[in-house]
């Protein structure tokens, strides 16, 4: 039986503010180096620009006047029209998976009632054993599509370490000796969007 081709759903333009940033973070996530969507219509380096344009200006907007907004409104529809058009694209290569589609990090249309995937809390491990870095053991949490790690020194805030596509080689690198680092984990994906932080797990590096 022939599978049909899977639809990618287009409702993230009704998304609130908060939605549509967890999104393109998830975005940012899935598409970068996906080897599944080598030509994107709009170059990974643009969206990203966009990403941040929107981020910067949703903050401005949020303690500003109404030219922040004004201006807000126009990067949100900026980066609308260039999901759209990435949505479209990955849309006209007629992919029969929606594992494969889902990978691009959009939502996609069920023919049935789209089953509930809740992410479950990251449980991972630290590794001192190479001097200078420091590892992190996590594995895969079922349904994410990207995990958000962030690490911190001594009493200092978090600090991002970036968001990883999958959970290989993930380390802090260029860590001092002796110095304690904190670290935390947070999946991205699912029906949720993002999971639970994880616990922070601490260990010197050597």
């Amino acid at each position: 039986m022939k599978k049909s081709v899977v639809r990618i759903a287009l409702t993230f333009a009704s998304f609130t503010n908060s939605q549509l940033q967890n999104r393109l973070v998830l975005l940012l996530a899935c598409l970068k180096n996906n080897a599944l969507f080598p030509n994107l219509p709009v170059a990974y380096a643009d969206f990203e620009a966009l990403v941040t344009a929107y981020q910067a200006k949703l903050a401005a907007a949020a303690v500003g006047g109404k030219i922040d907004t004004a201006a807000f409104n126009e990067a949100r529809d900026e980066v609308i029209v260039a999901m759209r058009k990435i949505a479209g694209y990955i849309q006209s290569l007629g992919l029969t998976n929606a594992s494969d589609v889902l990978s691009s990090g959009f939502d996609i249309i069920s023919p049935g009632k789209n089953p509930q995937q809740p992410l479950t809390q990251p449980q991972f491990t630290l590794d001192n054993t190479v001097p200078g870095r420091l590892g992190i053991n996590l594995p895969a949490v079922q349904y994410a599509k990207a995990y958000h790690v962030q690490y911190s020194t001594g009493t200092g805030a978090m600090i991002d370490l970036g968001i990883f596509p999958n959970t290989r080689n993930m380390f802090i690198p260029n860590t001092v000796a002796g110095t304690v680092y904190s670290v935390r984990i947070q999946a991205i994906g699912g029906s949720t969007q993002y999971s639970p932080w994880s616990s922070v797990m601490t260990l010197m590096s050597t």
